[in-house]
């Protein structure tokens, strides 16, 4: 999707690039990802992980769609070795120093939550010159509260009630089908697993998911509403919900449900990235640049096309020499772009024009 609501270069003072450049320079991230961005410091400089340049990072979730607020035990596991960390006091930890491979996160938080699984593939990347950075992958890992706790009001809350093993399963299938890249299969388990829990959260949220992966709008909507109505306070589904509504073009809902999102975790540079494209595509541009630059300050794999969205807030506000400069880093964090002829002939132009 192609935005294209901004005037053209040359109204701007710029008149050797065309309009249709600037919606070259916006090309809309992809909607499948939706986990929380965690910020924090390297827990542990002088762990090798397992020889590699990536890194998995990750927040823990209980079923209401609030951060865990105790420590958890988050197990890595693959076929380069067994890891063994202890999550922060809200739920956030990561794994650095990774090779590529596929991962299993185990995640035990006591006696009141069944453990939870997730599986992360790391795709390795061709080496730049100079080393060059590895990715980083995000999850969200939601716990489900076992069968009979009781809630401070003395009943059982029906939305950390726990989820029957038959539609945790299914849910686990559906997760392995979307990874495997068999979006029908995945849509098939989620429905399967809704049919025995309907209230089931986490599986409403990658319904949406995978029915936007297919352009199938009115179902994720139906679907990430559903999520949000269970779990209002839920940062997942509501930071879906917001791109979804970018994907519809319907910018001012999207940014009213970003900033929600951004308030819910405020270390989410996907939420600020997000947030900044909905401005951008309102002409709000000292917000757009806010937010941008906000994603940029988080890390993580967010930063590459928040550096090309800054560039197209810099060339609106006729500021050319920090366009120029928002792209360059673009291009050093992406050399692979398959436009990366024509942004080095925008940076060649703006500088010229600077």
């Amino acid at each position: 999707m192609i935005l294209s609501s901004l005037a053209p270069f040359h109204s701007r003072g710029l008149a050797t690039i065309s309009r249709s450049v600037l919606c070259g320079l916006l090309i809309v991230l992809c909607a499948g990802s939706s986990c929380a961005q965690v910020g924090g410091i390297d827990p542990d400089p002088g762990d090798p992980g397992t020889g590699g340049r990536n890194t998995i990072q990750g927040t823990i979730f209980v079923s209401n769609g609030r951060r865990l607020d105790r420590r958890a035990k988050v197990r890595l596991r693959s076929i380069n070795g067994d890891q063994f960390m202890m999550s922060d006091d809200s739920g956030a930890f990561s794994f650095r120093r990774l090779k590529g491979g596929t991962y299993t996160l185990t995640v035990d938080a006591g006696s009141d939550f069944e453990v939870a699984y997730e599986t992360v593939d790391l795709i390795e990347l061709p080496r730049r010159r100079g080393g060059g950075e590895g990715q980083t992958q995000t999850v969200q890992i939601t716990l489900s509260t076992r069968t009979g706790i009781v809630g401070p009001s003395g009943t059982v809350d029906a939305s950390t009630a726990g989820i029957p093993e038959a539609a945790r399963m299914l849910y686990k299938d559906a997760l392995e089908a979307a990874q495997a890249g068999d979006g029908k299969l995945a849509i098939e388990k989620l429905e399967a697993a809704l049919k025995i829990h309907p209230n089931y959260m986490s599986a409403l949220n990658e319904l949406g998911l995978q029915y936007m992966k297919l352009k199938k709008y009115d179902k994720a909507e139906e679907s990430l509403r559903q999520a949000l109505k269970i779990a209002p306070e839920a940062f997942t589904p509501r930071l879906n919900y917001g791109i979804l509504l970018l994907q519809k073009k319907d910018y001012v809902a999207a940014a009213t449900e970003l900033q929600r999102a951004t308030q819910k975790d405020s270390s989410s540079a996907a939420a600020h990235l997000h947030l900044g494209r909905a401005f951008v595509n309102l002409a709000i541009y000292n917000k757009a640049e806010k937010e941008l630059q906000q994603a940029v300050s988080i890390g993580g794999a967010d930063v590459i096309e928040a550096h090309r969205y800054l560039a197209a807030v810099y060339i609106e506000t006729r500021e050319n020499l920090r366009a120029a400069n928002e792209l360059e880093k673009y291009l050093n964090l992406f050399p692979a772009a398959k436009d990366a002829d024509k942004v080095r002939e925008i940076i060649k132009q703006l500088r010229a024009q600077n």
